[in-house]
């Protein structure tokens, strides 16, 4: 699946709120139960909250298909959290995730970032654990009266360090 990884833009908004929801109904169930999934669904908000949200500063990238069409996204704040990374069905398992993490880490390194931190669903800590995140305690709470679970997340990033005068 051809993908390019692009910068959010304003009119990404309705688009990512569709991968949203296509990737908690469609891979969700996998790991939560059906009202777990309804209830997680029911956290996004309208297109403008989105955007709110999309455009406050954080890092958000976007893979797209030929078409500019949002297959997945990543986001990342200032302080290291990644907040949001969904797929939609049809592209999970083809190396869509990884291009878009693999983008934000280098930014991360780049602007000097010492962790990744995330909260992650059972399929995301699955993905963050192959990049060497280490699982910190299994966080358990309710979305809307259903009880539902997700796992606390980091992985330290090495900071370069100086460079020797023979270039290593």
């Amino acid at each position: 699946m051809p993908t390019h990884v692009r910068h959010y833009v304003t009119g990404d908004a309705a688009a990512l709120i569709d991968v949203f929801v296509r990737s908690v109904r469609g891979l969700g169930p996998r790991d939560y139960t059906a009202a777990q999934v309804e209830a997680w669904v029911s956290r996004i908000g309208g297109p403008e909250r989105t955007h709110a949200r999309c455009s406050d500063g954080r890092l958000v990238l976007v893979a797209v298909d030929a078409a500019d069409r949002p297959l997945a996204f990543i986001d990342l704040e200032d302080d290291g959290h990644i907040d949001m990374l969904f797929c939609v069905p049809e592209a999970a398992g083809t190396g869509v995730a990884d291009a878009l993490y693999a983008r934000l880490e280098e930014a991360a390194r780049h602007r000097g970032t010492a962790r990744l931190y995330t909260e992650a669903s059972e399929a995301a800590r699955r993905f963050f654990l192959r990049r060497d995140f280490k699982v910190l305690r299994r966080r358990d709470f309710e979305l809307g009266g259903v009880a539902i679970h997700n796992y606390a997340m980091e992985k330290p990033l090495a900071s370069p360090g100086p460079r020797r005068e023979d270039g290593r």
